[in-house]
Order: C-alpha cells, then structure tokens, then sequence
C-alpha cells in the first residue's frame, strides 16, 4: 500500500472538480498523453474513464473504473494498464484553513513486470511513492496557478 498526503489552500469543491476535470488532468499528471471525455452521464461510480499514458518510454491506455466517489470527499478507481492493475483512491479533507488531500494506492504487477516484481520491488515500491508525491505536488501548484 502506498501513501502520500498534502495541503492545498483551496476549498474541496474546487480540488474536486479540478481533479476530475479531464481538461485539467494533464497539469497534474503529466504522464497522460490524451485524457479520453467523460462517459455519457458524467463522472458516477460504475463510469469507465480512459487515458493514454507514456511513461518510460512506452505509451499505452488505460481504463479506469470509478469505483466508489463522494462529491468534494472522495474518489477511487481501479486502473488496468499493460503491466499493472491497481485500486488508487484520493481523500479530500477540510483542514483548519486548508485542504488536505491524502492518496493511497495499490498496485499488482502483470504480464513481465509481474515475474520481475520480487527483483524490483524495493525500486518500484520507491518510483511509485515518488509519482504519488510528485503528482500532489503538481495538483497544488496547478491549483494556485489556476485561482
């Protein structure tokens, strides 16, 4: 299970829609190539939203699946890619004058990474942590810069 957490001077309702705003995804993940449009019906839980990434020198899509999301508190999703599934969820909590914003994830190797994992582990528990923490580093400064 990997966690990063940060504060963010803005209100909920703005993290929230900022996130979820796929014209906004970019700015925060930056190894999204093309964020696919929301379904018909918008952003529920059951919805399947789509992305093409690059990352490492490879570009591939991904399919996520909401699966649980409370409006200005929470949202989680499955993601299947080429060589991980994984179950990310981001909390968004009123903090004193600011917003704390936690996320936590798992993830399950698949296809070559899955035989290499016990090798690699230590170094992609390590890739993976920084990516988390960079990624809410990059959402509060997109967020600012966005006010």
């Amino acid at each position: 299970m990997y966690k990063a957490a940060i504060e963010i001077a803005a209100p909920p309702s703005k993290i929230f829609e900022f996130m979820t705003d796929p014209k906004h995804l970019q700015s925060w993940q930056p190894d999204v190539v093309e964020a696919k449009p929301l379904p018909p019906g918008g952003l529920q839980v059951g919805a399947h939203v789509g992305a093409t990434v690059q990352e490492y020198g490879r570009k591939f899509d991904v399919d996520l699946l909401v699966a649980s999301m409370k409006r200005n508190e929470h949202i989680a999703y499955r993601m299947e890619a080429p060589t991980a599934s994984a179950y990310v969820e981001y909390q968004i909590v009123p903090w004193g004058p600011k917003t704390l914003v936690v996320s936590t994830g798992a993830m399950r190797p698949k296809g070559f990474l899955r035989s290499l994992y016990p090798l690699l582990q230590g170094l992609i528990q390590r890739m993976v942590q920084r990516k988390m923490q960079s990624r809410l580093i990059l959402l509060r400064a997109s967020l600012e810069s966005h006010a």
